[in-house]
């Protein structure tokens, strides 16, 4: 009784293994039957097409050239402010060369604010400094946290924070051009 049990467990295990490779075969064979250009479509939908994957390729090799001279611009910016804050300190007032330099530094600060993702904005500076040195100051901090928010932000990702201290310091600018030199 137990031979013929093993038997019949045998043999639906048998016909079972059977159909199962039976019924993958037409699929294998229809696959070999199709034409090249139709595999290729099917391959094109499951990975995308080598046209996508090169504009996509493109648009990346972009995005990181644009972040690569936002980080230079904030790097330019921090000197730029360094510079002024040491002729400030040395003349005691601002020459023709550091309003030059402020104009500048007012550039860069909206061209990494632009590629930060932001825009103009009315938003007044909190606390201005009442004295040029103080604002000149506050300007050589602000650009100097400027440069390393841009350090530490990818190119994927839109800082609330760079945008907010390119806003400043725009402002700020403004703001030492409105006070009177001693």
């Amino acid at each position: 009784m137990a031979r013929i049990l093993r038997v019949l467990i045998l043999t639906a295990a048998f016909v079972i293994a059977m159909s199962v490779a039976a019924s993958a075969q037409p699929a294998t064979a229809k696959q070999q039957d199709e034409p090249p250009a139709e595999r290729e479509r099917q391959r094109s939908r499951l990975f995308g097409s080598p046209e996508e994957e090169m504009l996509r390729r493109a648009e990346i090799r972009h995005e990181e050239e644009n972040h690569k001279e936002m980080v230079e611009r904030a790097d330019e910016a921090a000197q730029i402010s360094d510079e002024i804050l040491t002729s400030f300190k040395r003349n005691n007032s601002l020459t023709h060369d550091d309003l030059k330099r402020l104009e500048r530094l007012e550039k860069l600060a909206r061209k990494i604010r632009g590629g930060a993702g932001g825009s103009d904005d009315d938003k007044l500076l909190q606390d201005p400094p009442g004295r040029i040195e103080g604002a000149v100051t506050r300007l050589a901090e602000l650009s100097g946290d400027l440069k390393k928010s841009v350090s530490k932000t990818s190119r994927l990702v839109i800082s609330a924070g760079v945008i907010e201290r390119s806003n400043e310091m725009i402002e700020l600018i403004r703001h030492i051009r409105s006070i009177k030199q001693p």
